[in-house]
């Protein structure tokens, strides 16, 4: 009975968790192979549930033992209680999937599958891997791997690596590779970093992939940033819809495998995945918001700060506080490389910083203690102070060696650079001011250094590495201010399919495409009879090119079927020669008519295509056109459809983008209807799968517009893509 005064209410259910939050934060595990010898994973497994204090129930699962490490052991899955979250699977490959169909039907929502032995060996494992993806689909249980070191929840104890003593923190990590989380937790030791949330290996991906990993991940609290190393992905275009959702909340930062033609035939025999093209690859995951790492090394560094420190804000700057001209230079050198600008500090905040530190010191950015702190470290706090207040200044990076001040000069400097520290923990925290601290100390153990950690500012050791970090900090704060701006990389419905069958359309069919998308592809005549040609050639007023309209002609040039500069007293003549040229060249050749053109204004030559990647699916290039384009190398790509802001970005990461303002005698292009002009190149081929390829080179910018010389489209049987 309720008590007086009050209504009783029952509590609505609670929802159902689903597979997935089931596979990442079990509160019940079976061990299935669970094993007496401690050398085998099957014992390892439980010894590791217990060291990590895991607080749920395990089942170990053996027909030969009745008690392992303390634990009833269950003879088969079959007597397991209904509905348990997760069973690791540590038995050989070939009896994998009768077990997983066994687990499904006790209710069990997912598996971690240890064994190899699948697609990574090749065409031996085909076999055996085309049974485990029908025993996947006949089931719906969910697996991580096979192939795979496990995984683990830190926070909850459900350790399936058996790794003891991986410090809790806020990084999550999605693996390939048994080894680089091994690599990723003894960096973060060295570097005393933040550590780890949550852990997914995901070996082969037969099943649960990076981009289910990265959505589940971002939702837990206790991810503050994930970290991903990388062989290829089963779902590129959905990695890229899960990335760029993610970015809006958590950091994502990537080392990617197989960029090399030799790395991608590792990776093919460690995990049987397919890398891509590298340059598509590192264009489009940047596009999704994804911090690219180049180096083993700077995983985990990025990756612990980013979890732990504030973004700058857009349009603010850095400051360089130092205590040595040396680490100041190098530290200013470093981030100019990288394109990040320092702050203009104001006249007010100089004088300040004058009075503060005295006459030797240097009050510009960088700003240079000169000796200030050298017997009072508490001034290092007071300059932060005068940084962050003024509103130039987005993030304050220390360099040199604070915190080891008691450790160079005395002892007795200790306290006041503990004192330091939680002053400037304040300071951070009052002004809205990320602030990064690089010491040669870092390495050593420091009080103050810690105190820093622990209230989330990063001690660094390398300069390089501190900006680095900078460097991800600005682009972070950049892609948060933009977010609404930028595309969610969804691809849309499909349009009808274009006209034609698989394989090249004809010019003019290529070109009505286009235009029906609301590009402008200039004045172009579709002329049937030499006449028709003459009449087009002389109302058009100024000199045109001719080309043939063949379906057995594919390169026109080759064959004589195009003609350029053609004036009305020319143009039949000219149309006969094409017609006469391409009949000899090409025996039984059907000519369908001759396209018209105005011969193009002189401008810039720019390249425009698309094709539909492998992994990615459709993609825009873009970069320096005409003769210059294999020269040159000049190219980026976008993931379509992508956003005006998106393809701004685009132009600007090419060397074609300092021709587009005036450059010597060239003419002012419209950056805007250029920009505007990529988009509508995107959605054509994110509406129509497809297109396989669409080739706009060269396409002429001028100050009268933007327009392609050409039109090419080749049709492909392909009608798949993620629309999610």
């Amino acid at each position: 009975m309720s008590e007086p005064g009050y209504v009783s209410v029952t509590a609505p259910p609670r929802p159902q968790r689903t597979a997935l939050e089931r596979l990442f934060d079990p509160r019940s595990i079976a061990i299935v192979g669970a094993s007496t010898n401690p050398t085998k994973r099957g014992f390892q497994a439980i010894r590791a549930l217990q060291q990590a204090e895991y607080e749920h129930p395990v089942y170990p699962v053996n027909p030969r033992a009745t008690e392992i490490l303390g634990l009833d052991v269950v003879s088969s899955v079959d007597e397991l209680p209904y509905g348990i979250d997760v069973a690791l699977i540590a038995l050989p490959g070939a009896a994998v999937p009768d077990t997983l169909r066994r687990c499904a039907a006790a209710g069990i929502a997912g598996a971690v599958v240890l064994a190899n032995g699948f697609k990574e060996t090749g065409h031996s494992g085909a076999g055996l891997d085309a049974a485990l993806a029908e025993a996947i689909t006949e089931t719906g249980i969910r697996v991580i791997g096979p192939n795979t070191s496990g995984m683990f929840n830190v926070s909850t104890g459900a350790n399936l690596v058996g790794l003891q003593d991986v410090p809790v923190g806020p990084i999550s990590v999605i693996t390939q590779s048994g080894n680089m989380l091994l690599s990723l937790v003894n960096d973060n030791r060295a570097l005393r970093g933040p550590g780890f949330h949550a852990y997914v290996g995901l070996g082969n991906q037969a099943d649960v992939r990076y981009d289910e990993c990265v959505t589940e991940l971002t939702r837990h609290p206790g991810t503050g940033a994930i970290a991903i190393h990388s062989e290829g992905f089963a779902d590129g275009r959905a990695f890229l819809v899960a990335a760029a959702r993610a970015a809006q909340h958590k950091p994502v930062v990537m080392l990617r495998g197989g960029r090399s033609e030799i790395g991608q035939r590792t990776a093919l025999s460690h995990t049987g995945s397919i890398a891509g093209s590298d340059a598509v690859a590192t264009a489009v995951l940047r596009q999704a918001g994804v911090e690219l790492v180049d180096r083993s090394d700077e995983l985990a560094v990025v990756a612990g700060a980013l979890a732990t420190t504030a973004p700058i804000a857009a349009g603010r700057k850095v400051a360089i506080l130092s205590d040595g001209g040396g680490h100041a230079t190098l530290a200013a050198d470093a981030l100019t490389a990288r394109g990040i600008e320092l702050a203009q500090i104001s006249d007010q905040t100089q004088q300040v910083l004058r009075d503060l530190l005295g006459g030797p010191a240097s009050v510009l950015n960088p700003v240079d203690v000169a000796g200030a702190t050298d017997a009072d470290p508490t001034v290092f706090a007071a300059a932060v102070d005068a940084l962050m207040s003024d509103p130039a200044v987005g993030l304050v990076l220390i360099v040199g060696l604070y915190g080891g001040y008691h450790l160079r000069f005395d002892a007795s400097l200790q306290d006041a650079e503990d004192a330091t520290a939680d002053r400037l923990l304040e300071l951070t925290k009052a002004r809205g001011v990320p602030l990064l601290v690089q010491s040669c100390y870092a390495g050593d153990t420091a009080p103050n250094h810690d105190r820093l950690r622990a209230g989330g500012v990063a001690v660094i050791n390398s300069i390089d590495h501190a900006v680095r970090v900078v460097a991800a900090l600005d682009r972070r704060g950049h892609r948060l201010a933009t977010a609404t701006q930028r595309s969610p990389l969804v691809l849309p419905a499909s349009a009808p399919r274009a006209v034609g069958k698989a394989g090249i359309l004809d010019e003019p069919t290529a070109r009505a495409l286009v235009e029906d998308a609301g590009i402008d592809i200039g004045e172009w005549t579709l002329a049937r009879t030499v006449a028709e040609v003459v009449t087009a050639v002389t109302e058009y007023g100024r000199p045109c090119a001719l080309k043939v309209v063949s379906p057995q002609v594919i390169h026109k040039s080759d064959v004589g079927g195009v003609k350029l500069n053609v004036i009305g007293a020319t143009a039949a003549q000219n149309t006969q020669a094409i017609v006469d040229s391409v009949t000899e060249k090409v025996p039984g050749a059907g000519i369908d008519g001759i396209v018209v053109t105005p011969m193009a204004e002189k401008g810039i030559e720019l390249l425009v295509g698309a094709t539909h990647d492998p992994i990615f699916g459709p993609v825009v290039a873009f970069g320096s056109g005409g003769v210059m384009v294999e020269a040159l190398r000049d190219v980026t790509f976008r993931a379509a459809p992508f956003t005006e802001i998106e393809a701004h970005e685009m132009i600007d990461e090419t060397i074609a983008s300092r021709m587009l303002d005036g450059y010597r005698h060239l003419p002012v292009i419209d950056r805007p209807a250029l920009a505007r002009f990529l988009v509508r190149v995107g959605d054509i081929v994110a509406a129509h799968p497809e297109i396989g390829e669409l080739d706009l080179n060269p396409v002429i910018a001028s100050d009268t517009g933007i327009v392609p010389v050409d039109v090419r489209i080749v049709l492909s049987d392909n009608l798949s893509g993620d629309h999610t």
